[in-house]
């Protein structure tokens, strides 16, 4: 800058550039819209989690045995990784299920070859059981891709086995899409070849398990023998035995010996047949056959929705019958759909309020050199966005809804003082560049203060980190964007085609409010009146702290927003069979839908859009992280809405708390009402852990716990439940070991043919021409549930001494207990763990119940070894608390910083972060009045932008104040020693300040409409306004609910912040001016 003519060489440089300038706005205005365009849609910020996760299989071992022989072992080896931030672990009946987290500066990639090389070296290991059916499964966890995006059921007169068909026709098109990561299909299950044994035809033929394994798989096979050189030509040599029909299998010759033959025909039936049922679907409760559709991380969800569209179409109208009912249902592109347009329609109304005000203020010319910020901003904002690999979710544009008032601020300030410099007569070109040369390192100073109020944001770590991250980063970019506009494009442009209006000759509102708030500040600063102001400010500061200490809202982690969904997780023990889960998830069904049919007009639901019921596989609570085996013990029913604006004013959450009451009092069953996170997964709201190692303690002390709470009938709390329970009945077989040695048979080998003949074997494979098949060997089921024939069955081997087939039965070396197992084990970080949970019903604190259940716990005695810990919702909670309040210290000690530098001075600096700290009253006394709740992580992140925006205003109106005292003291020829007199620097003061109240006024008046309807609510339809001449106007939403405590937050602090930019800040600066001054030479 030339300190001679107050001039920016790159504003300069672009007033003198026109032509250049004019290109690079078009290209950023064609780069923006293409890149707007083409950016992918999804509900919230693709979340890169280095997160792996183990899965092993090691069936018919109990809970206990999975932890001992598989868990342990793996956890041992994994938590030597560097970098590996938690452990935790479940050990099922077998299964292991493993979740590895890692600290966020170590790539999934490196994650997950580190815990495959731990993996493979326990595997190694002569303790581990060499008898998996399959190796430990080791794969990445995103957080994107573990919930379906949508649900595409079929039904109709067909048989199962044609519904399935359709399927597989659409999993196979579907999963070709770039976009889709896998298709789950439920409801009906994939076929197998059973070989059912009977029980004593095969003892009385003196036949093992092992005989007809070995006769099968010797038979099944297809075996390349090696080249034959015939005649000049090398032939291979191939013996084919593979069957090419399923039911061939039966005449395999299991035993020739002494002339007797045994088929396989005379001791088994062999059947092509489903496989044991593992999933149910329904739709309204009538049998679907069910596809869950997954999207690739980074993929474009409407994209992939409208894809699926057109696959659907095609294969109804050339491929499958017109009889073929095929229903969409769960789709998250309509949620995404609607997000994406709530929020660009408020960004239309923001930008049509802040022009507006402009015009009113600054006239329709100069709105219109201001008002060009904002389109061109967000243009080159997506431009960097879409070059980063940035989703357009609701970060990105709730960020731009944030900045929308504030592009403009820079930009007012510009266009008002070259106007002003025009009006006193100076040429267009020259007060162009002077104009901007005047304010462009304040303006400069005030955006750095501003993005450092989001700098420390971007530090912010962990899932929520991550989760949260783009705000801030979007806010940086675009608020640089503008910075670019304000000092390159405007300056071209005002240079081009700003012109001064000749004035009337009659008073303005402006004109009314500059000669009021004249009058005001001169009072202000008289006598003992900047005493009593600034007292009084700190005593309101006092006050509304006060009132917050004895009046407290309700503090939340996150907003509690309108369900769009309802979930019912329902879950019985473990071990219970699927069949009994599936009659009660039905009766579930049925009473909810008897229930919804209130919201029935005509005979359509005007409230919601499906009903779909699923049991068994794919049915955990996706917040309780990847979950892995069958769990024919769950059910998941989820009621889906209509949009907000179509539910004729009936709250979702009242439908909520209906279904919940409808549902509950089913004896021996966990029922779960909830909805989905608006968010990354946080845990339960009340979520105590117990943590030792003698399990049967925990678990002994976990009842003990939850008894106790309930007893004290602490409001707020639904229902306290284990994560596990010690109902999981089984049946002990101890074998006399001595009596086995003598008889010639091992604890192993009775162990695997009960295996065998329970669980089943699958010892080879059937293939055809589309797919191939399992061929397992178990016990006909009249024989696998009868406990009499299991255990008097004979272990036929042959004796190694005399080399002759001998027959033991089980009950002769083996005694049974009936006992009551875990039904799980749980781990973290190596530790037994039984977690005590619950959620919050709505209208309760999660914090007051937590600070109610943690004053109880003085009460309970806890059992030595163990301890208790408070995790989940509030652990989160207290940790991202204590970030955010380390944040806002550090954005307050940049922005004093930056302050320095810009005013080589540190009072002033003080005077502007006094007000930062004095906006607060707004922010709390605009909670206590209107009731609102605190909510952690947005009215927080509130608070932190209101840093940011405060300091503006003040920057701008201390440095103009600095500019006229500077004239001043030229014109009374000062030298560096002399002094203003107290009423020349009071006359400066208020000079500079009444100058720029227009530009005060208006820019915290752009910020706060900008944010207004989105805060409020206010959802009017453009795209339809034009086409159809109908605005679907609408207050309320998901939108407001989530971001509305951020934006009242800015809204009340900015509000307050404005009296205390234009009469508080001048009182301090005077204030110190004159300390600094006293006893030093004034000017006469």
């Amino acid at each position: 800058m030339s300190k001679k003519n107050k001039e920016f060489k790159l504003s300069s440089w672009s007033i003198s550039n026109k032509s250049t300038v004019a290109v690079i706005t078009f290209i950023v205005l064609l780069g923006g819209f293409l890149s707007y365009t083409s950016m992918p849609r999804e509900n919230y910020p693709e979340i890169i989690v280095p997160q792996i996760y183990v899965a092993t299989p090691y069936p018919g071992n109990s809970a206990l045995d999975v932890e001992k022989l598989i868990t342990k072992r793996l956890e041992k080896e994994i938590n030597a990784i560097t970098g590996v931030d938690k452990i935790t672990s479940t050990s099922i009946q077998g299964f292991s299920s493993i979740n590895v987290e890692f600290n966020f500066d170590i790539s999934p990639s490196d994650a997950l070859q580190k815990v495959k090389n731990k993996v493979d070296i326990a595997m190694a290991d002569k303790d581990f059981p060499k008898d998996l059916p399959a190796e430990p499964s080791i794969t990445e966890t995103n957080f994107n891709e573990q919930m379906p995006i949508m649900n595409i059921n079929l039904s109709g007169d067909f048989s199962m086995d044609q519904l399935k068909d359709y399927a597989e026709y659409l999993e196979d098109e579907i999963e070709e899409l770039t976009e889709i990561s896998g298709v789950d299909i439920r409801g009906v299950q994939e076929k197998e070849l059973e070989v059912a044994i009977d029980l004593y035809k095969m003892q009385a033929s003196k036949i093992s398990f092992n005989d007809i394994e070995n006769a099968i798989v010797f038979e099944n096979q297809s075996i390349s023998s090696g080249d034959i050189l015939e005649n000049g030509i090398r032939r291979n040599v191939r013996v084919t035995g593979e069957f090419k029909d399923p039911l061939a299998i039966k005449d395999i010759v299991v035993k020739h010996e002494n002339g007797q033959i045994v088929f396989l025909r005379d001791i088994a039936d062999v059947e092509f047949k489903e496989q044991e049922k593992q999933s149910y679907a329904r739709e309204y409760t009538q049998p679907v056959v069910m596809l869950d559709v997954k999207k690739r991380s980074g993929q474009n969800l409407l994209k992939a929705s409208a894809k699926i569209d057109e696959i659907i179409a095609k294969a109804k109208s050339s491929v499958f019958p017109e009889s073929l009912i095929i229903s969409k249902t769960n789709d998250q592109s309509n949620d995404t759909r609607t997000m994406v347009a709530d929020l660009e329609n408020s960004i239309i109304l923001g930008v049509i309020l802040v022009v507006t005000v402009l015009y009113f203020f600054l006239g329709f010319r100069n709105a219109l050199f201001v008002g060009i910020a904002i389109p061109l901003s967000m243009f080159l904002s997506f431009i960097i966005l879409n070059f980063l690999g940035v989703t357009l979710n609701t970060m990105v544009l709730f960020s731009l809804v944030i900045a929308l008032g504030m592009l403009v601020d820079n930009g007012i300030v510009v266009v008002e003082n070259v106007y002003r410099l025009m009006d006193e007569g100076m040429p267009k070109i020259q007060a162009a560049k002077q104009g901007v040369g005047e304010v462009a390192w304040p303006i400069i100073a005030s955006t750095a203060t501003t993005l450092a109020a989001f700098l420390p944001l971007i530090m912010w770590d962990g899932i929520i980190g991550k989760f949260m991250q783009w705000l801030p980063i979007t806010l940086i970019i675009v608020l640089s964007s503008s910075l670019f506009v304000a000092l390159v494009i405007n300056p071209m442009l005002i240079s081009l085609y700003m012109k001064v209006v000749k004035k009337e000759n009659k008073v303005t509102l402006i004109n009314k409010l500059e000669g009021i708030y004249e009058k005001f500040l001169a009072f202000a600063l008289r006598g003992k009146n900047p005493y009593s102001i600034v007292f009084g400010s700190f005593m309101l500061l006092f006050t509304a702290a006060g009132l917050m200490y004895f009046f407290p809202p309700k503090v939340l982690f996150f907003p509690n927003t309108e369900a769009k969904q309802v979930f019912v997780f329902v879950e019985y023990p473990i071990g219970t069979d699927i069949e009994e889960t599936n009659t009660l998830s039905l009766r579930i069904e049925k009473d909810i839908e008897t229930h919804l049919k209130k919201y029935e007009i005509d005979g359509e639901n005007f409230l919601v859009t499906s009903i779909i019921g699923q049991v068994g596989e794919g049915t955990a609570d996706p917040s309780k992280g990847q979950t892995g085996g069958n769990t024919p013990n769950k059910a998941r029913i989820t009621v889906d809405f209509v949009k907000f604006q179509d539910r004729l004013g009936v709250s979702s959450e009242q439908v909520l708390n209906d279904i919940r009451n409808v549902i509950k009092g089913y004896p021996g069953v966990s029922i779960v009402v909830d909805k989905p996170a608006d968010g990354p997964p946080t845990g339960s709201p009340v979520n105590l852990e117990i943590k030792g190692d003698d399990y049967t303690l925990i678990l002994k002390t976990a009842n003990q716990l939850k008894s106790f709470i309930n007893t004290a009938n602490i409001p707020g709390i639904e229902e306290l439940k284990l994560d596990i329970d010690q109902g999981k009945p089984e049946l002990l077989v101890n074998v006399d070991r001595q009596k086995a040695r003598r008889l010639g048979v091992s604890t192993g080998l009775i162990g695997n043919n009960l295996r065998t003949a329970l669980y089943g074997k699958e010892i080879s494979t059937f293939k055809d021409f589309t797919d191939d098949y399992p061929i397992n060997i178990r016990l006909k089921e009249e024989y696998r549930y009868n406990r009499n024939a299991l255990l008097n069955q004979k272990i036929t081997f042959r004796d190694q001494g005399s080399g002759r087939i001998k027959q033991v039965p089980i009950s002769a070396v083996a005694t049974t207990q009936n006992n009551s197992s875990f039904s799980a084990v749980k781990r973290i970080d190596l530790d037994r763990v039984v977690t005590v949970y619950s959620n919050v019903l709505n209208g309760y604190n999660p914090t007051d119940v937590n600070d109610k259940i943690r004053a109880l716990l003085n009460d309970f005695e806890i059992p030595k070894g163990l301890e208790i810990n408070f995790t989940g919702e509030q652990e989160k909670q207290a940790k991202e608390m204590a970030f955010l309040s380390k944040a806002l210290l550090i954005a307050v000690l940049l922005i004093f910083l930056i302050l320095v530098g810009q005013f080589n001075s540190a009072t002033t600096p003080i005077i502007i972060s006094i007000s930062v700290f004095l906006s607060l009253i707004g922010v709390l006394f605009g909670l206590l009045i209107f009731r609102m709740d605190f909510v952690i992580l947005m009215t927080m992140i509130g608070i932190i932008s209101l840093a940011g925006i405060v300091v503006n205003n003040a920057i701008v109106l201390i440095d103009y104040i600095n500019l006229i005292i500077d004239r001043k003291r030229k014109t009374l020829n000062l030298d560096g020693a002399e002094q203003l007199t107290s009423s020349q620097l009071l006359e400066c003061i208020v000079e500079g300040g009444k100058t720029r109240l227009r530009p005060v006024l208006l820019t915290a008046m752009t910020t706060i409409l900008g944010l207004l309807p989105l805060a409020l609510g206010i959802n009017i339809n453009f795209k339809t306004l034009i086409t159809e001449l109908n605005p679907n106007f609408y207050i309320g939403g998901e939108n407001v609910a989530f971001w509305g405590p951020m934006g009242w937050a800015i809204i009340y602090g900015l509000s307050f912040a404005t009296f205390l930019t234009l009469v508080v800040v001048p009182i301090l600066y005077y204030l110190i001016n004159k300390i600094k001054t006293k006893g030093v030479n004034v000017a006469a």
